[in-house]
């Protein structure tokens, strides 16, 4: 058994992740709202940025090192390849944002009630760029063309782990490239 990648174990605790980037989702937005009157526009786009870099560092984190790990029990045991499976555990970290736009469709289409404050605080790493879209906690004030946006965001959970659990895989020094060109 030891010589075998525990897929599921390595897909849960990417829900385990997502938790944390809803965490330090949730201080960023204190701090947004602490600032957001002083700065404005500017505040949504600073803050914003810093939401989305924090989902991906702690996503790419992840699947960086779960990369290595299932290059050495490939190369050193003998498990199954899985080069690419951190685009699986990126596609279910985002399953419970696509879960809350759901919810706010049905909010939006008067199914339920208004969902739009629970949905901007359940995907608090995207708060900031939530608002530039839909600043009021009304959802009849917001236009629908925000869920392009809304539908968009959440990518960012596939792509993160995808690339950092391949680049863990290959045992590209992140450090090493960005220091030194290659020649």
């Amino acid at each position: 058994m030891d010589n075998e990648i525990n897929k599921v174990r390595l897909v849960l605790f990417g829900f385990v992740k997502v938790l944390q980037c809803e965490l330090f989702g949730l201080v960023v937005f204190l701090f947004f709202w602490a600032v957001s009157v002083a700065l404005g526009l500017l505040g949504n786009v600073i803050f914003g940025l810093v939401g989305i870099l924090t989902l991906v560092c702690i996503m790419a984190d992840y699947g960086l090192k779960q990369g290595e790990k299932a290059h050495s029990k490939v190369t050193l045991r003998g498990a199954k390849p899985c080069r690419n499976f951190g685009l699986i555990i990126g596609l279910f970290a985002m399953i419970p944002s696509y879960i809350t736009i759901v919810v706010l469709a049905l909010s939006k289409g008067g199914i339920i009630g208004n969902f739009l404050p629970a949905f901007k605080l359940l995907n608090a790493c995207f708060f900031p760029v939530i608002d530039l879209v839909a600043h009021t906690a009304d959802i009849n004030q917001m236009d629908s063309r925000a869920f392009i946006l809304f539908v968009v965001l959440p990518l960012f959970y596939p792509f993160s782990t995808w690339l950092s659990f391949k680049w863990g895989y290959d045992q590209v020094d992140l450090k090493t490239k960005v220091m030194y060109k290659n020649k």
